[in-house]
């Protein structure tokens, strides 16, 4: 099977978690991370996430048995019990009202995959091996974090800086292009903030020029 990768915004929507041990714990932290509203039912929580709950008012946990109903206005579930029945009901349940769900370690039951992420500040690094090979997939992630370092992230928010600044259209993907080859990730590394400056400032210029031309962006 092939899936589509894609990044959800999952800011103020709701989101179902069954299950209340380590694995359903870190989906939890993940997903308010994101910005979610979390509904966690579980017949047991493990302490964090009892703690979470406690400090974070976008965490709602209940402690009882799931119930099919837990899926009203939810626009994901994520379902980590270990109990066979458990899972199966969830998934027969999402699979009806149309829900993407998925399940720990058990893709066949899944309808979306979670990928091993690796992040530097706002760059997010997703490997996925189509829940063939999860160990193979952070084997692959670990071996891309050993190459990204702490200057990928400043790059990203330097970046992210310029494009808000700068007009879009295919000129600005040139200069970011040019920016990037001419050793703006070893400037930042270097912490060389006079050649960082000095080569945004270059950018700003050759933009400018490109629009006095008339070239697109």
């Amino acid at each position: 099977m092939r899936y589509l990768p894609v990044m959800l915004d999952l800011s103020g929507r709701r989101v179902l978690v069954v299950g209340g041990g380590g694995v359903a714990t870190r989906k939890v932290l993940r997903l308010a991370e994101s910005g979610a509203f979390v509904r966690v039912v579980a017949l047991e929580a493990t302490d964090e996430l009892r703690s979470l709950a406690a400090s974070d008012e976008r965490i709602d946990l209940h402690l009882r048995a799931y119930a099919e109903a837990d899926l009203e206005e939810v626009a994901l579930v994520f379902s980590a019990t270990g109990d066979e029945s458990v899972e199966q009901a969830v998934s027969d349940a999402a699979r009806r009202r149309g829900i993407w769900m998925n399940a720990a370690d058990d893709p066949n039951r899944c309808s979306f995959l979670m990928p091993a992420v690796l992040e530097r500040g706002p760059l997010q690094v997703s490997v996925s091996t189509g829940g063939a090979s999860p160990a193979l997939a952070r084997r692959v992630r670990d071996e891309i974090d050993a190459a990204l370092g702490p200057e990928y992230a400043s790059a990203v928010e330097l970046l992210g800086g310029l494009r808000l600044s700068l007009p879009a259209g295919g000129a600005r993907g040139r200069v970011f292009a040019e920016l990037l080859d001419g050793g703006l990730l070893e400037a930042i590394r270097q912490g060389d903030d006079a050649r960082v400056e000095r080569m945004t400032d270059e950018a700003r210029r050759g933009l400018a020029k490109a629009a006095s031309r008339g070239e697109e962006g």
